[in-house]
């Protein structure tokens, strides 16, 4: 709880504000400040949901008057931190979605998750970078790298930033673009929410009027082999979107009886183009093993969530990602005994996506934070659910040796875990030009993001 002088201030905040502000002691302070991640316990000054962005610029002058912070967390996906002593921005009012189909732009609100965004491009014949999860935000994902699906077809979405709308630490609104601040938007390209707080991007659209994807489940006994397929397949197609993991499925109602309680390889791609085409690379893996589940249709841009069928709700989970500069047949055998071990003290989910591709290219590179990975893959959240019999630090150990002992140069800030920060993702040459800006623009530290630079 802030000191004295600090809750005037925020009283006095929250008499101006057209929004809410939710102080320690008010009924609804357990509820709103929950994280998407309830594993983590996060305790902030306050919540304020500005209704605009005056209220955001009374909310950031006010905080800096009274000696606190100010972060933002759309949903909390990446909570990190106990927060005492910043105010946490709910973002949900800023909910513009629209799309030029003619500039191939769509405007999204600070407040906006990718499943209502993905819907507005229905019918368009564009795609936009998007996450997997519908309930990811969109704006924020944007900002800490964004490694969508499409990323090795089109690119990071960090690099699809074509402007930002911000309010910066001294409380002002201001329109961010190459040509107005070229230092400041180079670094919201993947140097996450440390320098302004965002309340509407826009973002670049991409062809994509045919799409095919989905998951294929495989027996355990066969996850090295199908593993290793998939890590062939995605060398030899570097615009196919591939993601192959493994998962221990709980002995649950909710998962189907042929499922339940198995531990199976997983491998989900997205194909941008002809479904005939997309079926033949899928056919790769379908002749090592027959799977147990096929979900590979034809989709619409609108449809991704379901094609990726990801958990939407909110849960307590320990998670850890990072890059590796391996992904070939000896990686995959080291994957699957890793998971194995991991599972025995309930290591849930692992995967890795395939990087290469448009990810790895150089073009226009400099113009963003996140650059241009050169690791051919990304450790896509080793998950842990808590529940009995867990030890979250026992079921992730074998996955943190395997990434310590085939680490690639760079990753992603969105992939990674609790406890971490930007320096684990990037060079300390990008950490530095990083850290420069943000003395620059934010001297006072007023505005923080879910993990430190350094």
């Amino acid at each position: 709880m802030p000191a004295s002088d600090g809750l005037a201030a925020l009283e006095r905040l929250r008499a101006e504000l057209t929004g809410t502000l939710v102080l320690p002691g008010d009924a609804e302070y357990d509820t709103a400040r929950l994280p998407w991640n309830r594993a983590i316990d996060q305790r902030p000054a306050a919540i304020a949901t500005p209704a605009d962005t005056a209220d955001v610029s009374r909310i950031v002058r006010a905080a800096a008057d009274a000696g606190l912070a100010v972060t933002v967390q759309p949903n909390g996906h990446g909570a990190a931190g106990d927060l005492q002593g910043v105010v946490l921005v709910r973002p949900t009012r800023f909910d513009t979605i629209a799309v030029d189909e003619q500039a191939r732009i769509l405007r999204v609100g600070a407040g906006v998750n990718w499943g209502a965004a993905l819907a507005k491009l229905e019918g368009t014949g564009l795609i936009a970078l998007a996450g997997s999860n519908p309930m990811v935000n969109a704006a924020a994902l944007s900002i800490n790298g964004g490694q969508s699906m499409f990323s090795r077809r089109y690119g990071l979405a960090a690099r699809a930033i074509v402007s930002a709308e911000v309010v910066d630490a001294s409380g002002t609104a201001r329109r961010i673009t190459d040509a107005d601040d070229p230092e400041v938007i180079w670094a919201l390209r993947g140097g996450g929410g440390h320098f302004a707080i965002v309340t509407e991007l826009e973002l670049a659209l991409y062809p994509g009027e045919r799409l095919f994807g989905g998951s294929l489940l495989f027996p355990e006994t066969w996850a090295e082999p199908v593993i290793a397929a998939a890590f062939a397949l995605a060398r030899d197609v570097p615009d196919l979107g591939v993601d192959a993991g493994m998962m221990s499925l709980p002995d649950h109602e909710m998962v189907p009886p042929p499922l339940r309680g198995q531990t199976v390889a997983s491998v989900a791609l997205v194909h941008v183009g002809d479904p005939a085409e997309g079926q033949s690379y899928a056919d790769r893996l379908l002749a090592v093993a027959q799977p147990i589940a096929n979900t590979l249709q034809p989709f619409t841009i609108g449809q991704l969530a379901a094609v990726a069928g990801e958990p939407t709700d909110p849960m307590p989970t320990v998670d850890f990602g990072g890059s590796v500069d391996a992904a070939d047949d000896a990686f995959a055998a080291e994957f699957v005994a890793a998971f194995t071990t991991g599972a025995r003290s309930g290591l849930g989910r692992a995967s890795f996506r395939a990087l290469g591709g448009a990810i790895a290219d150089e073009l226009g590179a400099d113009r963003a934070a996140i650059g241009a990975p050169q690791a051919p893959a990304l450790l896509n959240s080793g998950v842990v659910p808590f529940g009995p019999h867990v030890d979250p630090a026992a079921a992730l150990a074998p996955l943190r040796e395997l990434v310590a002992r085939h680490r690639g140069d760079r990753g992603i800030p969105s992939f990674l875990g609790a406890g971490t920060t930007f320096a684990d993702a990037y060079p300390a040459e990008t950490i530095d030009r990083l850290g420069g800006v943000k003395l620059r623009v934010d001297p006072g530290n007023v505005i923080r993001a879910n993990r430190p630079l350094r």
